[in-house]
């Protein structure tokens, strides 16, 4: 693995099961007879008014925010040098990701009373992205602060007194 950190490896898997998954959901919104759901009535949210936000299927959304963070942290992987700035994107991204799945499973539970077993999965992977993403930028943290904090001071210079 060339010392690059596992995390940074599963966050990609992670952002790569979420696409997976949104775009099965993104073809559903396009075809509901290739609708599979062993859990919960997928069918119900899938045909609610919450599946669409301004004639653009959730699904679709979804599915570009992975996209996103799986073109993101490739990048991350080839450019080492933008690993920090990369994983604050990313983190953030998968931020507003997990608050948009809490606020979609909330429609979910108290306004359609139906659960999607594919919306499920997909809020679990994205709140599991935020988990990886956080604790990867966290870890950058730490190491830039420690360096900081272990690096020699720079000699102080005497300040000149000006002349009389």
């Amino acid at each position: 693995m060339s010392g690059r950190p596992r995390w940074q490896l599963v966050s990609l898997a992670l952002a790569l099961a979420g696409a997976g998954v949104a775009g099965y959901l993104t073809l559903v919104a396009y075809d509901e007879s290739l609708l599979v759901c062993g859990l919960g009535d997928c069918a119900t949210v899938q045909n609610s008014p919450y599946a669409k936000l301004g004639g653009i299927p959730i699904a679709l959304l979804g599915l570009l925010m992975y996209l996103v963070l799986l073109g993101l942290g490739v990048v991350r992987w080839r450019l080492v040098h933008q690993t920090e700035l990369l994983t604050s994107a990313n983190t953030s991204i998968a931020l507003a990701g997990t608050l948009f799945s809490g606020y979609l499973t909330y429609l979910e539970l108290f306004v359609i009373h139906a659960i999607c077993q594919w919306c499920v999965a997909s809020a679990v992977i994205v709140t599991l992205l935020l988990l990886v993403e956080g604790w990867g930028l966290r870890q950058l943290l730490r190491a830039e602060t420690s360096a900081l904090v272990s690096a020699p001071a720079p000699p102080r210079q005497r300040r000149q007194q000006p002349a009389p």
